[in-house]
């Protein structure tokens, strides 16, 4: 049976949050645990409350703390707590357009044992406002990665995806910054792991502020040196 837990980390995206969950569970009819992985430190006081208050209320949204730092150590906490057949990887802040989830599940179930990933620079994909040079940064650097790696995928950085669970459940995974994205895709891929992507539509949050620096630019070299 196909069912989904999608783990969204939080620090302060409480109204970005609600609209995320609001569209995704709206999505089908398929079984949804949402496990969202708060920080312990970063997340402040009142969100929290707020992010209790509302678990209270919706019986299939449940909070956690993570365990580990940064935004791969949430992850890491809700891979743990997943229980369905199926992981989601979004964000909270809706610049993992929830409304792209719908295509991505079609493509998951048809495909159910391989990796569905959100591509945005495939083709119907989008980036709004992200600034001329980031972008073009971006461009080259998923270039390179597709070039190196000899994939045809042309977006290894965009943590919005759907797992076989057991793609992530089966594995140790090391990275805590944002470069666990790259080393979450790669080594299911090492061990045999299939990769499809969709067309995916990143738009800049509109609440909260970025947690990436340089030093997580990189550690994704760290990552592909490791584990190609």
């Amino acid at each position: 049976m196909y069912n989904i837990s999608i783990i969204i980390p939080i620090i302060d995206e409480f109204d970005s949050l609600k609209k995320t969950y609001n569209i995704v569970n709206s999505i089908g009819r398929d079984k949804k645990e949402f496990l969202v992985i708060m920080s312990k430190k970063k997340t402040p006081k009142i969100i929290k409350k707020k992010l209790n208050k509302l678990s209270s209320k919706l019986n299939n949204l449940k909070i956690y703390c993570q365990k580990a730092p940064f935004v791969g150590g949430a992850i890491k906490t809700g891979i743990k707590k997943a229980s369905k057949s199926h992981i989601v990887i979004m964000a909270s802040d809706m610049e993992t357009n929830p409304y792209d989830l719908k295509k991505m599940i079609l493509l998951s179930k048809k495909n159910p044992n391989k990796i569905i990933c959100a591509d945005r620079w495939k083709k119907g994909g989008k980036i709004h406002k992200y600034g001329k040079l980031k972008k073009l940064m971006n461009f080259i650097f998923q270039k390179t990665l597709s070039f190196i790696l000899k994939v045809n995928l042309s977006d290894f950085t965009f943590a919005y995806r759907i797992y076989p669970k057991n793609a992530l459940k089966k594995f140790k995974f090391k990275e805590n910054r944002f470069s666990f994205a790259l080393e979450m895709l790669l080594k299911p891929m090492k061990h045999g792991y299939k990769i499809l992507s969709t067309p995916a539509t990143w738009s800049p949050r509109t609440e909260g502020k970025s947690q990436i620096t340089f030093l997580d630019y990189l550690h994704y070299f760290k990552v592909l040196y490791r584990i190609k």
